[in-house]
């Protein structure tokens, strides 16, 4: 684990435009689709950003703040914001999706558990970090379906 300072420069300046942004481009895509979820976005979003902020404080001695856990958790979407984009196009019930859809889910697992890790210093529970995080991101990766 691990990881250099590029990684704790963007710890350092948190913010919920970019989150917000990809919720709100999350929710257009699936509109596309035909699907209205953008009270569900929402809502999972930040009832899954307030159990990892509590998780994570109680996993920490140095604790972080909820700005930079929905940040982190937020700018982490990116993969899966790109997966409802390519069901608009590609029917992911298929084999497509059982390749796809995990691959986009554990792409945003790795980067929003890494970047925990690095601000925490909790290398040696990294696992434990990325499990409710992939619940997290499992729970977006429903809506692209």
């Amino acid at each position: 684990g691990g990881g250099g300072g590029a990684q704790g420069s963007f710890l350092s300046d948190a913010d919920l435009a970019g989150p917000l942004l990809y919720a709100l481009v999350l929710g257009v895509v699936l509109l596309l689709k035909g699907k209205v979820s953008f009270g569900s976005i929402y809502g999972v979003g930040a009832v899954g950003c307030g159990g990892m902020y509590v998780v994570l404080n109680l996993m920490s001695t140095t604790g972080i703040d909820i700005y930079r856990t929905v940040s982190v958790l937020g700018y982490c979407l990116l993969p899966i914001v790109l997966l409802a984009a390519v069901s608009v196009v590609l029917d992911l019930r298929g084999v497509a999706g059982y390749a796809l859809i995990p691959a986009g889910v554990l792409w945003c697992t790795h980067a929003a558990s890494l970047f925990f890790t690095v601000q925490l210093a909790l290398d040696d529970q990294r696992w434990l970090i990325a499990y409710p995080v992939m619940l997290f991101y499992g729970a977006f990766a429903l809506f692209t379906l």
